[in-house]
């Protein structure tokens, strides 16, 4: 709207000149043209221009604005499916990370020994980890009772009424893309005295 306006100012401005300029002259070299003659004459040469402008310089104006409309509508469409789609992911992960939760904290109420089978299907562009936060996976056992999501390379970490490890009981464990058929056993390490629910996987595909 800024540039609209600042072509119309000119053409104005321009037509402004014209009329003037030629008022000017009608007492030297238009001879017996009157003021309102010349007047007229500008107004037609004028007119002439504009048109002339209009046709020329308008049409590429519009398609460039147009143009221009066009990429900004396009970014904030793309931008708009983007965060739905991940939106969408996020909650499906959580979805599958929710039944490990569930099992986990089901096995630890009945105490060592306990073990329990389940599947999972973690989509596409996501991950998870449990017993550590992700990029993190060297504070287990400190973080051992915590899991976390990354979707789009963006993490969210929550905590856990559980810890975590993996099969050997010396670390985090984490998955990837797709189906994974996994086994929870709970375990009590020696050391520690603190109960773990330890996660292996069984199968995958």
């Amino acid at each position: 709207m800024f540039l609209v306006k600042v072509i119309f100012l000119y053409t104005n401005c321009v037509i402004f000149v014209i009329i003037n300029y030629l008022v000017f002259l009608q007492s030297g070299f238009l001879g017996g043209i009157t003021a309102g003659k010349a007047r007229v004459l500008a107004c037609q040469i004028a007119c002439q221009i504009g048109a002339e402008e209009s046709a020329v310089c308008g049409l590429p104006f519009r398609l460039t604005v147009t143009g221009i409309l066009f990429a900004v509508l396009l970014l904030i469409s793309s931008v708009s499916v983007s965060g739905f789609l991940e939106g969408v992911e996020e909650r499906e992960t959580m979805g599958e990370v929710s039944k490990v939760i569930a099992a986990a904290e089901q096995l630890s109420i009945r105490g060592e020994g306990s073990e329990l089978a389940l599947e999972i299907n973690v989509p596409q562009r996501a991950s998870v980890i449990f017993g550590a936060l992700p990029g993190q996976e060297g504070n287990w056992p400190e973080d051992a009772d915590n899991y976390g999501i990354t979707v789009e390379g963006k993490s969210k970490l929550y905590p856990a009424a559980v810890s975590f490890s993996n099969s050997e009981l010396n670390g985090p464990v984490s998955f990837g893309p797709g189906r994974h058929r996994l086994l929870l056993i709970t375990k009590i390490d020696s050391e520690s005295g603190r109960l773990f629910v330890l996660i292996s996987e069984t199968g995958a595909d």
